[in-house]
């Protein structure tokens, strides 16, 4: 193979020098249309996160801004107290735990305090997709909407659209 001549070598540079300056000038000059779908994509963007935020709030009320917390498009949300160690439980999984069920006005509606056995897909949709984040050992805080809850259904004292309150302990996974 051939060396390179300085002026191949200053060629290949000018080149680059002349790309890189029409990819500039294309991005300063962009169209009007296209800065204002960019600009108007932005504004659906934030209005969509300001209308799921408003939505927590009525589901979860102060609880829906506190720090630690994340938020899957499920709208369930999860802040992870202790990972746990060991395998994670999968929808077939049975698991041993404890838990405490609350309501947004801090009512506690379910209280298992002695480990108890379940069958993960037996639970209620949001308990089961948040106990699949944690090991054995795991301590997890769950905000759960009512679409991964009880729904549009009462249930027990627990009004219909609910959002629910649970902090769980995953004790084992068989």
């Amino acid at each position: 193979m051939a060396n390179p001549s300085a002026s191949s070598i200053a060629a290949i540079g000018l080149a680059l020098a002349l790309l890189g300056g029409a990819g500039w000038w294309f991005g300063v000059q962009r169209p009007a249309e296209l800065r204002r779908a960019t600009a108007q994509a932005a504004a659906e963007d934030a209005a969509a996160e300001a209308s799921l935020q408003a939505r927590r709030r009525e589901w979860f009320g102060e609880a829906a801004d506190q720090p630690g917390f994340t938020f899957r498009s499920s709208g369930l949300g999860h802040r992870i107290v202790a990972r746990g160690e060991g395998p994670t439980p999968g929808p077939q999984s049975r698991v041993r735990l404890t838990y405490t069920g609350r309501l947004r006005d801090g009512r506690v509606f379910d209280s298992v305090t002695t480990p108890s056995e379940f069958r993960l897909n037996a639970l209620l949709p949001g308990l089961g997709a948040g106990l699949q984040l944690i090991g054995p050992g795991g301590r997890i805080e769950l905000l759960i909407p009512p679409s991964l809850g009880y729904g549009n259904r009462a249930a027990g004292g627990i009004p219909p659209g609910s959002g629910l309150f649970f902090d769980v302990t995953l004790v084992s996974v068989e």
